[in-house]
C-alpha cells in the first residue's frame, strides 16, 4: 500500500464556505495536520498506518524509511507489532539513503517477501 496523502489526509476536502476565507481554510487545515500524521506522537501516526491498512484491506505493508526522517523512520518497530497484533498480515521495511540507491536489495527483500503470498 502507498497511502501517504490519504494517510495524512491530504486528500480530504478542505470546508470553504462563503463565510470563511479560503487562505485561512487552507491554513487551518494545514495546522490541523498534526493530528493525521506529521509531528504528530508516534502512537497517533502509527494508528494512522493501521487505520488505512484495515480501510484499503491491505494484505501486506511495504514501509520505506528513509535513512535519517525522524519523524517517521523511527516508528516502525511499533508498527510492526501492531500490525501483527491488530491486523494480522505481513510487513517489511525498506530503509534508503536517496531513490535509486540499494536496488538489487531492495528487489531481493521484495521478492521474498512476496513469496509468502504465493
Amino acid at each position: 500500500m502507498y497511502g501517504d496523502w490519504d494517510l495524512l489526509r491530504f486528500l480530504d476536502d478542505i470546508p470553504i464556505s462563503n463565510r470563511t476565507d479560503p487562505v485561512e481554510a487552507y491554513a487551518q487545515f494545514l495546522m490541523n495536520v498534526t493530528s493525521n500524521g506529521i509531528g504528530c506522537d508516534n502512537d497517533t501516526l502509527t494508528d494512522s498506518y493501521v487505520r488505512l491498512a484495515k480501510d484499503l484491506k491491505a494484505d501486506g505493508l511495504v514501509f520505506v524509511q528513509v535513512f535519517g526522517c525522524h519523524s517517521v523512520s523511527n516508528c516502525y518497530t511499533m508498527l510492526r507489532e501492531k500490525i501483527r497484533r491488530e491486523l494480522e498480515i505481513p510487513s517489511i521495511a525498506l530503509t534508503f539513503n536517496k531513490m535509486g540507491e540499494n536496488v538489487e536489495q531492495v528487489r531481493t527483500r521484495l521478492g521474498a517477501f512476496m513469496e509468502m503470498y504465493k
